[in-house]
């Protein structure tokens, strides 16, 4: 008999406990393992982008966490910190499942020193970051967001006055999606379902991905291409990469200078992929039109971040992947691994974050 840990995440969602149940009643879990439901509860380790213990972007109090995975082989949550000191607070623990695609609030080297292997929710978000990719794609073409902001603020009628409407609207370098060249920088699991909308709205698209082969992409309508080619050519250029030491302010002052003036940049990704003083400079200085993000260096945003300031910049609170759907899924992804764990059968490596531990 196993016992399993679900530590979940009331802060995000108030009925997580509820939705984690279903996820595992869903999963057929054999009714002689225990699995036991506890609340994650708030502690020292609160969300950030700041790597503490060898962990971010983690919600949690370690000491109850330790309390309560003694004695449990797998361990599953959202947002719970597991670092090394954590996961030995257990000796049978073989499974640390994540609801996310991207469990960087788990040690990875800690655990596969210790033999465990940390399950990952594959594409969980994918469909709202894509949908959010291509909302991003929309505002900037049409101003939406601006003039959102300009007729609520007052400043369009302002602006009414003193230089009339149609001297006002001429102000902005409209563009129509059809024909207009979309760049994406990684093709994964949201990358592809972005080419997709994209498709949908008759835009070429062109993709920076060196892992993927140019006959898959060519069989799905994108053309595979150098990063160079790519920043020199699209019209908007979505970032869909991990974060990785090679991508780390990929997007920087040389690789900006090489755009279209009327380059529209969208990140949905992780901040840290653009340098964001460099991006700073070519906004204010008409390198290129405008961005679009959903994720910053630091984050969440803080509110002296200079980019907040801008007119020719949209901004959400890293909140492009959330929705009921996403979370779900992640739930779903991962209760299901855990079952085939219990039943004694080889997780596929997909779903394995630390791979070295394989």
């Amino acid at each position: 008999m196993a016992r399993i840990l679900v530590l979940y995440d009331k802060w995000m969602r108030e009925n997580a406990q509820e939705m984690w149940r279903t996820a595992f009643d869903e999963a057929k879990i054999d009714e002689e393992h225990e699995l036991v439901f506890t609340e994650n509860i708030p502690g020292s380790y609160k969300w950030s982008s700041e790597v503490f213990d060898n962990v971010k972007e983690a919600n949690g109090n370690p000491d109850y966490i330790k309390e309560k995975i003694a004695g449990c082989e797998a361990v599953v949550s959202g947002y719970a910190p597991f670092t090394s000191e954590i996961m030995e607070a257990s000796e049978e623990l073989r499974i640390i499942g994540i609801s996310r695609g991207g469990p960087v609030n788990a040690d990875h080297d800690a655990a596969t020193q210790l033999g465990i292997k940390i399950l990952r929710a594959v594409g969980r978000n994918a469909e709202s970051v894509a949908d959010q990719t291509l909302g991003f794609v929309i505002s900037e073409s049409r101003f939406i967001s601006r003039h959102n902001h300009e007729v609520k603020t007052g400043k369009y009628f302002e602006k009414l006055e003193s230089e009339g409407r149609s001297s006002f609207l001429a102000a902005f370098n409209w563009m129509e999606l059809n024909g207009k060249t979309l760049g994406l920088i990684g093709y994964g699991q949201v990358g592809t379902r972005v080419a997709k909308r994209a498709h949908a709205f008759g835009m070429k698209v062109i993709v920076f991905d060196p892992y993927i082969d140019a006959a898959i992409l060519e069989g799905e309508g994108c053309a595979r291409v150098e990063l160079v080619n790519l920043l020199e050519t699209s019209d908007f250029i979505s970032i869909h990469a991990k974060l990785t030491p090679e991508t780390h302010h990929m997007i920087n002052d040389e690789t900006l200078a090489m755009m279209k003036r009327k380059a529209v940049l969208i990140n949905t990704a992780r901040g840290s992929i653009i340098d964001e003083e460099a991006l700073y400079r070519a906004l204010t200085n008409g390198v290129i039109a405008s961005a679009a993000l959903d994720v910053f260096e630091e984050d969440p945003i803080k509110q002296d971040n200079p980019l907040i300031q801008l007119d020719n910049v949209t901004i959400t609170p890293h909140s492009a992947g959330r929705s009921p759907d996403t979370e779900m899924r992640g739930y779903r992804q991962v209760a299901l691994q855990v079952a085939v764990y219990l039943r004694g059968e080889e997780i596929k490596p997909m779903y394995v974050s630390n791979k070295a531990v394989l």
